[in-house]
């Protein structure tokens, strides 16, 4: 969990700071704005969490990120929904209700790469 804390920091960082420069820079709807920084920040924790945090070794690494990216469309979700929320119905700054919702999503990340990902159960020769 350390190791997560750790290197997944450094897709948060660029999961917030994509947000900020599509929705606060360029003016970008904030839906966009996530589904961009989304998309950024899941390819960079996709291999930080397997070379890095969970140290995973496969023979499938596009299975892998097949299902990296299946349960991070259901943290995406949840985040959308917050944002949704916290921007549209209670009008709350969009970057901190981003950083709220994310820290969320990071936390059911982790467990769901734990325990359906990166658990190194038989997943060389399959």
């Amino acid at each position: 969990m350390q190791r997560y804390l750790l290197w997944g920091s450094l897709s948060v960082v660029v999961n917030i700071a994509m947000f900020y420069l599509f929705n606060s820079i360029f003016g970008v709807e904030y839906q966009i704005s996530n589904l961009l920084a989304w998309v950024f920040s899941v390819q960079t924790a996709f291999w930080v969490d397997k070379l890095l945090v969970f140290k995973h070794a496969s023979d499938h690494p596009f299975r892998d990120m097949g299902k990296f990216y299946g349960t991070r469309v259901f943290t995406y979700i949840l985040e959308a929904v917050i944002l949704y929320v916290g921007i549209s119905l209670l009008s709350f700054h969009p970057t901190i209700t981003k950083v709220i919702g994310h820290g969320l999503a990071v936390i059911g990340n982790y467990f769901f790469s734990k325990w359906f990902i990166f658990n190194n159960k038989a997943h060389t020769k399959a």
